[in-house]
């Protein structure tokens, strides 16, 4: 059997010669660009040193449409951390979680989140008993967590909840140093620090997947590069601040009324 698939200029596609159920898959990503834009990038579009962004693979260029948003996210923390004084668990792991947050949609993954971690929390806390090294006691978290996932996964889709099969988007290594962190944390400061630091990284990895959602800015970053050095210059700023946090300002608010 011979299945031609052409176009609307009725050039074929696809010849199947005794062949079945053959598919023909394309690629998409939208994008936004001027008409000046779009035709300068023609007029290029055989020049041998194009570096932009445009002119690689649509998969690449959705991977980097994702990787440009990284550092947004990276100025959020920072802001949140210098200038508020909220105190997240791991410096930059709220990045890595509002990423998987943009896979999974912000309801489905935190409560993905809420129960991998909980239910990590309390396996590691009956690891603490075995007197484990540390790099046992990690790759033993690892795997926990890879473990929970699966049967999270499997047991969403038995129950039809298909939002809970992309949990698998969630960074196993990111999460598994979270636990093996809150747990130590609930072991030498108590369960109100946990709170505390789990709240607020949560809490920051919420605003930093607004950041990333939003169309002006998933724009901005991955049609002009310069927004990097911008966010850059922001960064470098902020590290030379060493005034009070807006949360420590509570501690002397007695000697304001006095």
């Amino acid at each position: 059997m011979r299945t031609p698939l052409s176009d609307e200029s009725n050039v074929s596609l696809l010849d199947v010669t005794g062949g079945r159920n053959s598919q023909v898959l394309f690629s998409m990503i939208a994008q936004d660009i001027s008409p000046r834009a779009a035709t300068a990038s023609k007029v290029r579009s055989d020049d041998l040193l194009n570096f932009s962004i445009h002119s690689l693979p649509l998969e690449e260029q959705s991977m980097f449409k994702t990787i440009m948003l990284i550092p947004i996210g990276a100025l959020i923390v920072v802001f949140l951390r210098i200038l508020i004084g909220l105190k997240t668990s791991g410096t930059f792991m709220p990045v890595l979680i509002a990423v998987a947050f943009v896979q999974t949609q912000l309801v489905t993954g935190i409560v993905g989140f809420l129960l991998i971690v909980g239910t990590g929390l309390v396996i590691r806390s009956y690891l603490s008993k075995l007197n484990l090294l540390l790099v046992a006691r990690i790759s033993a978290v690892i795997i926990t967590v890879i473990l929970i996932i699966s049967v999270f996964t499997i047991v969403a889709f038995n129950i039809g909840l298909v939002e809970g099969l992309s949990i698998t988007f969630f960074p196993m290594i990111i999460l598994s140093w979270t636990i093996e962190r809150m747990s130590i944390l609930w072991e030498e400061e108590g369960a109100k620090e946990v709170m505390l630091q789990g709240g607020g990284s949560l809490l920051t990895a919420v605003l930093v997947y607004l950041a990333m959602t939003n169309t002006y800015v998933q724009h901005l970053t991955f049609n002009f590069i310069g927004v990097q050095l911008i966010v850059l210059a922001a960064i470098l700023m902020l590290g030379n601040y060493t005034g009070y946090r807006l949360t420590e300002l509570r501690r002397f608010k007695p000697l304001a009324e006095d």
